[in-house]
């Protein structure tokens, strides 16, 4: 075990031993209605190789599918994840550190703020919300909505992990889950009209 520093902070480097700590990630590609092209990860909750069933992995894609507006994929790969070293704070610091995953910078413009899940707290089923569609920084979208709270976080998945920023709305047809970063509120207490209401 060796020290790291980096930005005026340091850390105790350890070596994890092989098959300690792997995760499974599900990398979709793919194009939406508009046209718009992406790339997007999910975790799969399998905890060895023997779990990648051809049949879960089909429902993980089925149930990912489900739940975007996805107009063809491109393709898609499951991605064994083996941490190799970890470090935390040296302990003579007396600080915590938080270790990110260099993976996980790829969604981080689509997950929520830690005011945003707080205020999820008010959200129950039926309740009436106004939200971004596409997110408020949208170029494609970006126009506020409305739906109904079908499931308040956290958003549970069968074949992946529970997500507790995201939130499922009925917006008519079908559900949607919807990043809680999106939601701006209640619809009755909007200040502004809706610039798209739907059909509910």
């Amino acid at each position: 075990m060796g020290k790291v520093s980096i930005a005026e902070s340091e850390f105790e480097s350890e070596v994890v031993s092989r098959g300690e700590q792997v995760t499974f990630r599900l990398v979709v590609e793919y194009e939406t209605p508009s046209g718009d092209e992406f790339v997007e990860r999910s975790t799969l909750a399998a905890d060895s190789r023997s779990d990648l069933t051809t049949e879960a992995v089909s429902a993980a894609l089925t149930e990912w599918a489900d739940e975007r507006d996805v107009a063809a994929v491109s393709g898609f790969s499951v991605v064994e994840e083996q941490l190799a070293r970890r470090g935390g704070e040296a302990p003579d610091t007396g600080d915590e550190a938080l270790l990110v995953d260099p993976s996980d910078r790829e969604t981080k413009s689509e997950r929520t703020t830690e005011e945003a899940v707080a205020r999820s707290s008010r959200y129950v089923e039926g309740d009436h919300l106004l939200y971004y569609e596409g997110g408020p920084d949208s170029t494609v979208y970006g126009h506020t909505t409305e739906g109904i709270v079908a499931e308040a976080p956290p958003i549970e998945h069968q074949h992946r992990e529970n997500e507790p920023d995201k939130i499922r709305l009925d917006v008519g047809k079908r559900t949607k889950i919807v990043p809680l970063e999106w939601v701006i509120g209640h619809a009755d207490e909007a200040d502004e009209p809706i610039d798209k209401p739907r059909d509910l």
